[in-house]
């Protein structure tokens, strides 16, 4: 039967690639053999070498126990010469030795010095820069050691702590890098993190990259300046500052007066070494009065301390530079001058009416707004008839200050003169029942 040339085609192509496998066999086959040859070689080699290492090691063992024979002996080899010590005296080759051997010098084989042996001192010197090198090493190691193990501030947590007081945006800057620096500083010393704060804030007083920061706890500065003056003020950590700060804030809010509780204001207040129960106590004594007070007192003490609102008016009066007992005396005196004005008898509509003064002198004495409304009320009624009856009488009128000092402050010389005055018109018109002084100062006096 015929193939196709198609399958001979095929067959020839089989026939190829099967040839082309045998010689890459073969190839293989030889590069197998080229190395096992060369393993036998290096094997060879080996036990070549093998051999020579154990033949020289078999002859040192035979010459250090020749020298050590003819050590015990009392001989020294040095090459093929002989030494040998006898009596003390060092013979070489039967003759008395001269010169250096084994780290001594000798004459006709008498030791005359010891001289260092400079392999000797090599290996001396080496051995010392190698324990050197090596303490130094260990010194390193335990101090990296110890620095690790010191505390640190987590960067993180202090960003975030910053960013509580100046916000996201500022944690971020240059002048916090700084600080986070040096607070590590006095933290790797040993502080604890609020130490090292308080420590990072007095030693950055003066350094301008530290503005942002200083600026925030200048009060602490200016407490700090007010002790070292010999004023007895507390000069608070950062923590202490801060928590007074929102004590204030929360006095502010409770009193209705919000707009005061700000760092700003705060620092302030502080900074003048006011303590937080003293702002307490004082809004309580100032200004809760004034507020719960009646219109008429609060007209007259907006004009004593001129502001537009009641929270300027707190201000002035918790950071004036008055002391809080000098206002709430000033304060209780307006509420008198208040009354005496809603009689119309105060000075600023009147003259010669009742000074701020004079009403101070009142408060002093234990009136108050309500108290002395009803004599300011019959002074009003009584001060023209008094100055017509002193025109009669050729004697100066007391004016309303003077009334007033006889109905309100009960002085002894204003009542004198007013029942003199008194006297004086009941003898021009005795008998009459219409005596009008004498009957209103009979129920003022």
């Amino acid at each position: 039967m015929a193939i196709s040339a198609a399958e001979k085609a095929r067959l020839l192509k089989i026939q190829k690639e099967a040839q082309a496998q045998i010689a890459k066999n073969q190839a293989t086959i030889a590069r197998l053999k080229a190395q096992e040859a060369a393993n036998a070689k290096d094997k060879t080699d080996f036990e070549a070498d093998s051999k020579i290492r154990a033949d020289e090691k078999v002859a040192k063992i035979a010459e250090d126990k020749k020298i050590e024979d003819a050590r015990l002996a009392g001989f020294a080899m040095k090459g093929s010469n002989v030494f040998q010590m006898l009596n003390g005296i060092l013979y070489f080759s039967g003759v008395p030795f001269s010169g250096a051997e084994g780290g001594k010098q000798y004459l006709n084989g008498l030791v005359t010095k010891t001289i260092p042996n400079e392999d000797s001192a090599k290996i001396a010197a080496d051995k010392a820069a190698a324990d050197k090198a090596a303490a130094d090493a260990e010194a390193k190691r335990i101090a990296d050691e110890l620095e690790a193990a010191k505390p640190v501030l987590a960067v993180d947590t202090f960003r975030k702590t910053i960013a509580l007081y100046y916000g996201e945006a500022e944690s971020i800057k240059p002048w916090v890098d700084a600080l986070y620096k040096t607070a590590s500083g006095f933290r790797k010393t040993g502080s604890t993190a609020d130490e090292s704060m308080n420590l990072a804030l007095a030693a950055s007083r003066e350094d301008p990259v530290m503005k942002p920061f200083t600026d925030r706890f200048s009060a602490i500065f200016k407490l700090q300046d007010l002790k070292t003056s010999g004023v007895s003020v507390e000069v608070p950590t950062i923590g202490e500052f801060v928590r007074s700060q929102s004590a204030l804030g929360d006095i502010f809010r409770r009193s209705n007066l919000g707009e005061l509780a700000t760092d700003a204001y705060t620092s302030e207040l502080l900074g003048k070494g006011v303590a937080v129960s003293t702002v307490a106590e004082n809004i309580a004594k100032v200004f809760d009065v004034i507020d719960q007070a009646p219109k008429e007192v609060k007209d007259t003490i907006s004009r004593y301390y001129p502001t537009a609102d009641r929270g300027k008016l707190a201000k002035a009066l918790l950071t004036g530079t008055k002391g809080i007992a000098e206002l709430d005396k000033e304060i209780k005196g307006y509420q008198v001058l208040a009354a005496a004005e809603t009689q119309g008898i105060g000075a600023n509509t009147l003259t010669g009416g009742i000074t701020a003064e004079q009403a101070l002198n009142y408060a002093a004495g234990g009136q108050t707004f309500q108290s002395s409304l009803a004599g300011f009320s019959q002074v009003a009624q009584a001060r023209e008839t008094e100055q017509k009856l002193a025109t009669l009488s050729g004697r100066k009128s007391m004016g309303v200050a003077g009334l007033a000092d006889a109905v309100i402050g009960k002085k002894a010389s204003a009542m004198t003169d007013l029942e003199r005055l008194t006297s004086e018109e009941e003898n021009r018109y005795k008998g009459r029942t219409s005596g009008i002084l004498a009957s209103q100062t009979r129920g003022m006096i």
